[in-house]
């Protein structure tokens, strides 16, 4: 059961990831009293590609190899969002607020952070059940 869970867990990052990139392309154009380099930084093709194709890949790792049980896909999980992490947390300044509830920062990011190491933990280290 807790494998489950946690599957489910890093599922639910992956595609929390993938709506923060998504929703990034719209609220690009919407908000134009931020700062628009910052936002240039996030919407334009290249990082939205690239996020997308990593948020795609996790959800690939965790509906096939991690659910059955492979650690190799739990650590290749683990590095891409640690990767994903560091990048962030060193090109985006709003991050570094994300402990404040009242300034506006990366909440949305740093939530399906967690939610993918809690999952990757649940899923890697509980005992897979037989059949």
């Amino acid at each position: 059961m807790p494998r489950k869970i946690g599957i489910l867990l890093v599922v639910l990052c992956y595609a929390v990831l993938l709506y923060s990139i998504l929703s990034t392309l719209a609220h690009a154009g919407s908000h134009s009293h931020e700062d628009p380099t910052l936002l240039a930084q996030y919407a334009s093709p290249w990082p939205a590609a690239l996020g997308g194709a990593l948020g795609v890949a996790g959800i690939m790792l965790a509906l096939v190899p991690i659910r059955r049980g492979e650690r190799w896909a739990v650590f290749t999980s683990f590095a891409m969002l640690i990767i994903l992490f560091a990048t962030r947390m060193a090109t985006d300044p709003r991050c570094l607020v994300v402990l404040d509830p009242h300034q506006h920062g990366c909440h949305t990011f740093m939530i399906s952070i967690v939610l993918g190491v809690v999952g990757l933990a649940l899923a890697g280290f509980s005992r897979r059940s037989p059949g």
